[in-house]
């Protein structure tokens, strides 16, 4: 290990009476929308009497000192560090040492429409596997928050997943002093987490993925034809964001033009957010508003709800939909790979083709592979057990 260089404050999440009460005063005045006919598989998005549930129970049921409790059951510090641009940035971020002298230093990573919540679960038992009758290895947890989420600063100019890469490195090597260390993530922080094992390869043990997000460069020589299989899974996911990109469209173009809409309404918060939920997870689509809230009890979702709401930092998070295609995040130079040992779960969804392995090989050094039986999007946070027991199982067998 190396020195630390960089020192980390403790810090405790703490929200006035004020803010709740103002928070409370803005959903009793909520003006709810009409809602056509034949909505009731969301097919013109957010459900009206989802939303007039979920409204009232953020209103009158949601306690959130107790959900406040919670999210600082572990230790939580601040870190400040400065960009190759000169931004100084503060990382907010979990730090659970794990049982044992032989621990693996791991970084999750979030991704949106999330927040460091989402892994609160599953921190516990991947930190301390013998207090859940599971067998080795245990991790030194590191949960950040993506910069622009939550606790951690809001940029001043947006930055990409590979900014962010590099602050997570120093995060990892000169505040926490780890000269090696393993990752794992979904959504945007796959894109960092690959960036992580692009630029910083020399000190990335392994990294565990639940989406794939770089794109290889097809036209280089070293690449082979697109196979039937790729040829048809291209063509269905098409099709799937055809359908289903509008959110992105608007993020990535011209956030600025739903953020006041958003900052000023924890309703328009919630039914924006709350389609991204109903779309990724695995939730019953036949049971519409029982398979939501199934698979993502009130308690959870509006705590979530409730960080974005209480930081002021839903903007910022969105305009990473424009800083990261600005970056070039997701793309790779021509004869470039991932060579850093992946494993890679995919979580089922019915709205999306199962990923060919073949494809993820051309940008990945594939060292496991696994298509799991149940779970979305959301996976350490839709089924922490099942989530927690195969990374822990991934990295057993890459490390």
């Amino acid at each position: 290990m190396t020195h630390r260089i960089v020192p980390a404050d403790p810090f405790e999440i703490r929200v006035s009476d004020g803010e709740i009460e103002d928070l409370k005063r803005r959903l009793q005045r909520t003006r709810f929308p009409n809602e056509p006919q034949g909505n009731e598989h969301w097919d013109y998005g957010t459900s009206l009497p989802y939303m007039e549930k979920l409204v009232e129970t953020w209103r009158d049921d949601f306690n959130w000192r107790e959900a406040e409790a919670k999210l600082n059951r572990f230790p939580q510090y601040r870190a400040s560090l400065t960009d190759e641009d000169g931004e100084d940035h503060e990382i907010h971020f979990i730090y659970e040492k794990g049982t044992g002298a032989n621990t693996v230093p791991l970084i999750l990573t979030h991704g949106w429409p999330s927040t460091f919540r989402e892994f609160l679960d599953v921190v516990d038992p991947l930190a301390h596997p013998e207090k859940y009758g599971r067998q080795g290895p245990a991790f030194d947890v590191v949960v950040p928050s993506l910069i622009g989420y939550g606790f951690s600063s809001i940029p001043r100019i947006p930055i990409g997943p590979a900014a962010i890469a590099d602050l997570w490195h120093r995060l990892m090597t000169q505040v926490l002093g780890y000269d090696k260390y393993a990752a794992q993530a979904g959504d945007w922080g796959s894109f960092v987490t690959s960036r992580l094992a692009l630029r910083h390869s020399e000190s990335l043990l392994a990294i565990h993925l639940t989406m794939l997000p770089l794109r290889p460069h097809l036209k280089h020589p070293g690449q082979p034809p697109v196979s039937e299989e790729e040829g048809r899974w291209i063509k269905e996911m098409r099709d799937w964001w055809r359908q289903e990109e509008g959110y992105r469209s608007i993020q990535s173009t011209k956030p600025m033009a739903l953020a006041f809409a958003l900052m000023d309404s924890p309703a328009g918060l919630a039914g924006w957010l709350a389609d991204k939920y109903y779309r990724l997870g695995d939730t019953d689509k036949t049971t519409t508003m029982d398979g939501m809230i199934a698979r993502f009890p009130f308690e959870t979702i509006l705590t979530q709800l409730s960080i974005y709401w209480f930081t002021g930092t839903i903007n910022s998070a969105n305009t990473l939909y424009k800083a990261g295609p600005a970056e070039g995040s997701g793309a790779l130079k021509p004869g470039e790979k991932v060579t850093v040992p992946t494993a890679y779960s995919e979580y089922p969804m019915d709205t999306l083709p199962i990923t060919p392995r073949s494809w993820a090989e051309r940008s990945y050094n594939i060292a496991r592979w696994r298509v799991m039986e149940k779970g979305g999007h959301f996976a350490a946070m839709e089924e922490p057990e099942l989530f927690a027991d195969d990374v822990r199982e991934a990295f057993a067998e890459m490390l």
